[in-house]
């Protein structure tokens, strides 16, 4: 017999974390009962151009695999940025190792050499990647780290012989290597909880793409982090769709793309199920979100529940008591919700609200049929129209423009009175690209497709016929015959 209960009381109860003296404490905490999404309703600019390189993050997640951290002295000022403060120990250091009549000719050839023109270091083998930093400091792009670290990564992955082995003897390479500075170890908080990896699949993927990758140095220096940033990108904007499915959806959603030389009319599949697609499932995230952490204050056998696919699976286990005792815990956090947020603008009502409900199940009687998925349906709208209807909407779009604002400034393009589009250029076709042929000489075109439908990548005829036109042209196909299934893609070296 499985236990069904709520956590109402005590530090971890539903009561202490959104009521002080019983009355809202006008804030919506998420990552108490479960950690699923890194964003704050504090968004800023300053950190898109952290996301559009995303060095950072996989610095950070390399440090993370060893605890350590960037002593003190490296916190970025107004007169001085982490890179430079990087570049002159470096250069400090291998001044003291070596013996020179020309230091200032040395120097200068160590900085043509080793850094990029901002004062970056050159990535030239795999043992630099922890000292990889953030552009500006700001809390959210660690924890973007710690919640890409969470999701898809752990010390063995990151601290394997690949990854920390070269195969470059370079004497030049290992000065500068013996010159890096020490990291110091980080002050961690034991009592902190891990992100919950919602979607095994995608993980699956990218340790199969990671584990490629970083078999050859010199493919995986280039390419770190093309197959981070897009990971990061299919992971959220796969779990944000199948958020909106409340429990219907449990496999990869197909994302349409086209290239980004193509020319877009309203009728494509990649326009209709491109960024419009996307855009409809980003736009509830900060609804999701709250829902999801009010629900997960329910245990079951003392676990908690999950999202709504994990509690739609875990259903047929419940005897029909068990089903009905989840059923009054919903309906319990649903009224407990509505009966102490307050807040809701003139003229909107919990009632109309209730109409709406009742009119969407109405209009959704085939897919939202059972108990439990109206229940979970009408709960979360009751939290969006809160939000959709009060202050607290600037809260929302702050939240969701953490991710809206990484998709656009990393796959997607504005196309005149279209709009904005999801689009790959020639580089990411050709890396995924990489990725799918893995290992193999050469695979065939149609697998090929399939392949990058299990990368949440997918194509119309239309774009197709462009990517196969640049492939003929650089070479890269092999015709037995005109038919799809005797055309292979070659590998890419």
């Amino acid at each position: 017999m499985m236990k069904v209960e709520l956590l109402l009381e005590g530090a971890k109860g539903l009561e202490d974390n959104y009521l002080k003296n019983g009355i809202w404490k006008r804030r919506h905490p998420t990552g108490n009962s479960i950690k699923i999404l890194p964003f704050s309703t504090k968004f800023t600019a300053i950190c898109v151009p952290d996301f559009q390189s995303f060095q950072g993050v996989i610095g950070e997640c390399f440090r993370l695999s060893n605890n350590k951290t960037f002593d003190k002295s490296f916190a970025t000022d107004k007169n001085s940025s982490f890179k430079k403060k990087l570049r002159n120990h470096i250069l400090s250091e291998v001044i003291d190792k070596v013996n020179s009549d020309n230091t200032e000719e040395f120097k200068d050839i160590v900085i043509n050499l080793f850094f990029e023109e901002d004062s970056g270091l050159i990535k030239f083998n795999k043992q630099v990647l922890p000292y990889m930093n953030f552009l500006n400091n700001h809390p959210q792009l660690n924890e973007t780290a710690r919640f890409f670290y969470d999701i898809f990564l752990n010390a063995d992955t990151l601290n394997g012989e690949e990854l920390t082995s070269t195969n470059n003897d370079n004497l030049f390479y290992q000065l500068i290597v013996e010159c890096l500075p020490v990291l110091t170890n980080k002050k961690t908080n034991t009592s902190s909880d891990r992100y919950v990896n919602l979607f095994q699949e995608i993980k699956v993927q990218f340790l199969q793409d990671f584990k490629f990758l970083a078999s050859n140095e010199e493919k995986f220096l280039k390419h770190i982090e093309d197959l981070f940033k897009y990971y990061y990108f299919f992971y959220l904007t796969q779990l944000a769709h199948r958020f909106n499915t409340f429990g219907l959806s449990d496999g990869i959603s197909p994302i349409y793309f086209s290239m980004d030389w193509e020319t877009l009319s309203e009728s494509r599949l990649s326009y209709k199920y491109g960024w419009k697609k996307l855009a409809d499932d980003l736009e509830g995230l900060f609804a999701h979100a709250n829902t999801i952490e009010l629900l997960n204050y329910i245990t079951i056998n003392g676990n908690s529940i999950g999202d709504y696919l994990c509690v739609t699976q875990k259903w047929p286990e419940l005897s029909s008591n068990e089903q009905k005792q989840l059923i009054e815990k919903i309906k319990e956090i649903s009224k407990f919700y509505t009966d102490h947020i307050d807040g809701l603008n003139t003229g909107e009502s919990w009632h109309k609200c209730e109409e709406e409900i009742n009119s969407f199940l109405d209009r959704n009687t085939s897919k939202f049929k059972d108990e439990l998925s109206v229940e979970l349906v009408s709960f979360y709208k009751r939290v969006k129209y809160q939000f959709d209807n009060s202050p607290r909407v600037a809260a929302k779009n702050k939240y969701e423009n953490w991710l809206i604002s990484f998709c656009k400034n990393s796959y997607i393009k504005t196309r005149g009175r279209l709009g904005l589009t999801t689009v790959l250029n020639q580089e990411l076709l050709l890396f995924q690209t990489k990725l799918c042929v893995g290992s193999e000489e050469k695979i065939r075109l149609n697998e090929l497709w399939d392949r990058l439908n299990k990368r949440g990548l997918t194509f119309d005829e239309t774009s197709k016929a462009e990517i196969i036109k640049l492939f003929e042209r650089i070479n890269l196909l092999e015709k037995k015959s005109d038919s799809g299934d005797a055309q292979y893609v070659k590998s890419i070296i």
